[in-house]
């Protein structure tokens, strides 16, 4: 399913050039991740997308209103090689993955079945390997980071239909070496956070709703940043620093600018992955990885963190684990493998006690059929 053929077909620029790109980001795997918010699902029906970054599949999971979790009919499903990332547009049913081993980023319509289905006007090229898009909270501009030294951010307007075309508006550089660049835009839409991994360094950007992206200087965080992520309501930020073992907070200005949160960074007790807040914005978790666990904190109204009874928590042995999501009713926490002894990617249930502190459900964990999914390849509508 990996064959070099497949990962190097002609597309954008040369061949020698996706294939050093790609043997270049490869090397890179399994060491970074992020967990996506909910959004708005097909009608009737609520689904985990998890995609692999090492096998050609996206592998979509019914998750029923008590939790439970049932693989798809016909998942996991075709796409390209080198999947960094994912994102659910607020509809429900559109979802788009870029690809490193083409330069490419692919649209999917997703049906009340769960099924994925290419959407047309939706498969483009990109000025590199695209290691990371992210939405607009009103779904209307497809940002899509390509790494490079330095790498670039490009835009994109997406039409009702779903379908891709260049916004118009200039590219803008990242700052640092941002090969792995991953990406974020703020809950009310108006900043797009772009951090490095290979550096220290988060990008900022005011964003329009044509497209446009103003340069608002970078942010300097700890070695390995990976992930940034908002509670809810949009003031405070949160990145994970692989190589600092801990997240660093941030209070995010009117203007867009960041503070540090009172007691910022904040030990994770493993090298984390990407961090996820609850819906009423009052508890963050985040896996380890390094660490094989999952560390839980309480949010305070200054975007403070402290630790949440027992945390951390044990991950299944045999496992590293990638990227945590969250059922919307709140009681329900999903660990999802990075890497694991069983070579395929699972799905873990915990439970989520009322003091925030979580526990295996007793449940078995689900087989996605894919294979390492590493980046923020994971998304769940509500």
């Amino acid at each position: 399913m990996t064959s070099t053929p497949a990962a190097c077909r002609p597309r954008a620029g040369t061949r020698l050039l996706r294939c050093a790109a790609l043997a270049f980001i490869a090397a890179l795997l399994s060491t970074f991740s992020w967990a996506a918010a909910p959004v708005a699902s097909a009608a009737g029906s609520r689904f985990m997308i998890v995609a692999g970054t090492a096998s050609m599949g996206i592998s979509v999971v019914r998750v029923a209103d008590d939790g439970a979790l049932t693989p798809v009919p016909g998942s996991p499903f075709a796409t390209g090689f080198g999947i960094l990332s994912l994102v659910i547009a607020p509809d429900g049913h559109t979802v788009y993955v870029p690809h490193v081993g083409d330069f490419g980023v692919t649209g999917y319509r997703l049906d009340d079945s769960g099924t994925l289905h290419p959407i047309p006007g939706a498969d483009i090229a990109v000025g590199g390997p695209p290691t990371a898009a992210t939405l607009s909270p009103d779904g209307t501009q497809l940002f899509v980071v390509v790494g490079g030294a330095p790498g670039h951010v490009e835009s994109y307007a997406v039409a009702a239909s779903g379908a891709l075309t260049p916004s118009g508006a200039p590219t803008v550089p990242v700052d640092g070496f941002s090969a792995v660049g991953m990406a974020a835009v703020d809950p009310g839409g108006r900043f797009l956070r772009v951090v490095t991994y290979l550096g220290n360094t988060m990008s900022n950007y005011a964003i329009e709703r044509n497209g446009t992206m103003t340069p608002l200087g970078p942010t300097t965080v700890k070695l390995g940043p990976v992930a940034p992520g908002f509670t809810p309501d949009g003031r405070h930020l949160y990145v994970s620093n692989e190589f600092g073992f801990d997240l660093s907070g941030f209070v995010i200005g009117e203007d867009g600018q960041v503070t540090p949160t009172p007691g910022s960074p904040y030990p994770t007790h493993g090298v984390p992955h990407g961090a996820v807040v609850t819906t009423d914005g009052t508890r963050l978790y985040v896996p380890n990885a390094m660490g094989q666990s999952i560390a839980g904190f309480d949010v305070h109204e200054d975007g403070r963190l402290t630790e949440l009874p027992g945390s951390p928590y044990a991950a299944p042995a045999a496992t590293l684990p990638g990227q945590v999501a969250l059922h919307p009713d709140g009681k329900t926490l999903y660990l999802v493998d990075v890497l694991t002894a069983q070579m395929t990617t699972r799905i873990h249930t915990y439970t989520i006690r009322p003091d925030g502190s979580i526990a295996p459900s007793g449940a078995p964990s689900i087989d996605t059929g894919v294979v390492m999914s590493d980046g923020p390849v994971v998304a769940m509508t509500p």
